[in-house]
């Protein structure tokens, strides 16, 4: 069985989520699979039997650790492989089918809602806790919900993006816009405030 190599360890990840990288290409091998929940079909990376659809690229490892540490904390099994553009992250997909593997129909999904906000009125920046975490979460209450940040990005476009495979995985999302662009936050429904 292959062990892929590690990445230098981070001080704020535990151990056990340590972020691991592919650097061989016969490690694993490029196809397109097909996702039944929203009739996509995407590039990914199967290694063995199993799938991984591409979420997204960084070229900074530290900005990698980020990401893998988030979703890893949203319940997802990501892998990492090393490229020319820098790190690739991508998500294991355990309904995935390769694509052309068989005929189905794609079915319309409707996603969840989400929300722009573009004034901060009613909302309260705070400190979170939630019970698979140690660590606390940069939050927001709002409506008497807590909402962790997970990303801020430049355009629209890419916060449907990020939206559309939030939403089908059973996240609620909240938009910000702000003269620094667009900022993603996340319902977390079991977190409560940090009191230390």
């Amino acid at each position: 069985m292959y062990v892929p190599d590690a990445l230098p360890q981070d001080p704020l990840l535990d151990p056990k989520d340590t972020p691991r990288i592919l650097k061989s290409r016969n490690t694993y091998r490029s196809c397109h699979i097909f996702l039944p929940e929203t009739g996509e079909r995407m590039p990914a990376i199967a290694i063995n039997s199993n799938y991984y659809s591409f979420f997204r690229t960084e070229k900074e490892e530290v900005r990698t650790y980020s990401l893998y540490s988030k979703l890893l904390e949203r319940g997802h099994t990501p892998i990492i492989t090393h490229t020319p553009k820098g790190f690739a992250v991508w998500i294991l997909e355990p309904d995935a089918h390769p694509a052309g593997f068989q005929k189905t129909e794609k079915k319309k999904v409707s996603h969840s809602t989400y929300r722009i906000l573009t004034s901060t009125l009613d909302i309260e920046t705070c400190q979170i806790r939630v019970p698979d975490l140690d660590k606390q979460l940069s939050a927001m209450r709002y409506e008497g919900k807590f909402y962790s940040l997970f990303k801020t990005v430049e355009d629209i476009q890419q916060a449907t993006q990020l939206i559309k495979r939030l939403s089908y995985r059973g996240d609620e999302t909240i938009i910000i816009q702000s003269a620094e662009g667009l900022s993603l936050w996340i319902l977390e429904p079991d977190a409560r405030l940090a009191t230390d």
